[in-house]
């Protein structure tokens, strides 16, 4: 959506948005938190980690096969390229689920580098401790540690697999308005990740105003706009979903 703004109106938006990400973001955090105990790893893995209790063992064994092969597949590619296999049993350093923002880069003319987008209204589900933005330093840095690296492919591969294999989770939190989907993220290869949005869009307003303010602010960072129009439009959909069945009586 392209909109043409004077600065004025610009601060006002950006002061709005900062509002309604944090109360949208606290909901969320909320609502995960409740719903944490639905994908810990200790109860679908078992004695497969450390410290779990011992759970079904047939379960456990195929859940682990089944968690070994997406490993295997995702992990020896690019950027990647680990060849340490999984010992069992493996080492779990945090199960609490933590939203982290949902960034991506968008190129300018008249800039050589890109401009690092953030989402007010969307994150990506990891666990505590470990952050994307991390994640993404630990890749991208040719002294990394392949311990490091290690631990963060298998906690966000784990989070994805337990909530992948739960799809009463995605339809609770759609009801709850905050979508659940799978997605890629540019930096990660072919890492599938766990991305929760919100009953309210976000937008980029025209470019010019992006590389104005990044300009006046002297750095590559700009936050998507949430617009009040955005708001007063939010639809209700149990209510269209409930004149939906009597207009078919």
């Amino acid at each position: 959506m392209q909109r043409t703004f004077d600065i004025e109106s610009f601060i006002r938006h950006r002061k709005q948005t900062r509002v309604i990400g944090d109360l949208l973001h606290d909901q969320a955090m909320d609502y995960l938190a409740t719903l944490g105990l639905l994908i810990r790893p200790q109860l679908v893995f078992g004695e497969y980690l450390q410290g779990a209790p011992r759970g079904s063992g047939r379960e456990a064994q195929h859940a682990f096969k089944e968690f070994k092969s997406l490993y295997e597949s995702t992990a020896s590619g690019a950027p990647f390229r680990l060849i340490r296999e999984l010992d069992v049993p493996l080492e779990i350093l945090g199960s609490t689920p933590r939203l982290y923002p949902y960034e991506y880069d968008l190129r300018l003319a008249g800039r050589e580098t890109p401009v690092r987008i953030t989402s007010p209204v969307r994150w990506v589900v990891g666990f505590q401790g470990f952050e994307l933005q991390r994640f993404r330093q630990v890749i991208q840095d040719p002294n990394r540690s392949t311990a490091e690296l290690f631990r963060f492919v298998v906690h966000y591969l784990m989070l994805f697999y337990c909530i992948n294999r739960a799809p009463g989770l995605g339809r609770l939190l759609l009801g709850l308005r905050f979508p659940l989907s799978f997605e890629t993220l540019a930096d990660f290869g072919d890492m599938p990740f766990c991305v929760l949005g919100s009953p309210v869009a976000s937008h980029l307003p025209e470019e010019s105003l992006v590389l104005r303010s990044t300009e006046i602010a002297g750095n590559a960072t700009f936050e998507e706009l949430v617009y009040e129009a955005d708001i007063v439009e939010m639809e209700d959909t149990i209510r269209e979903r409930l004149l939906k069945a009597i207009a078919e009586i």
